[in-house]
């Protein structure tokens, strides 16, 4: 799973998560509600760019390690996944050329190089939803102050 550290004005949630200290399993429930929203929306756009054919990378995106005051979203357990999100290129390191099958043709290819691209599913569901996700995070503090 990637590393990212992504960075907001959070001020106002923030002032609200202080008010839940006491009840901090409320508090992680407010940021699973939001990290949820970058979940559904990461495994819209995995399935936009094709990364769907087996269903494990989209299977895969949830939330994880849930605290008091962080969570993480992302993948696990399905090791192509950072390689999708940031693109890799990938060399051969025991032998002169990569080999594997097309798909399509049913051809042995041979190369020097493979280049996978990028295909960001899981920044673009944080990074263009910031809303939403303060949003969620949000009504589940009130509910819970409420």
């Amino acid at each position: 799973m990637a590393n990212i550290t992504v960075s907001w004005d959070m001020s106002e949630v923030k002032k609200m998560m202080q008010k839940l200290q006491a009840a901090s399993k409320s508090g992680s429930q407010a940021l699973v509600h939001g990290g949820m929203v970058v979940v559904s929306h990461a495994k819209i756009n995995a399935e936009g760019h094709g990364l769907h054919k087996t269903g494990h990378l989209i299977g895969s995106i949830n939330v994880y390690d849930i605290k008091p005051y962080s969570v993480m979203v992302g993948s696990r357990g399905v090791i192509y996944a950072m390689a999708h999100e940031f693109g890799v290129t990938i060399y051969p390191r025991r032998k002169k050329f990569l080999s594997w099958i097309d798909e399509k043709s049913g051809e042995r290819i041979f190369a020097k190089k493979a280049v996978i691209p990028m295909r960001s599913y899981l920044r673009p569901a944080f990074d263009e939803n910031q809303p939403e996700i303060v949003n969620a995070i949000a009504r589940q503090v009130t509910q819970e102050l409420a």
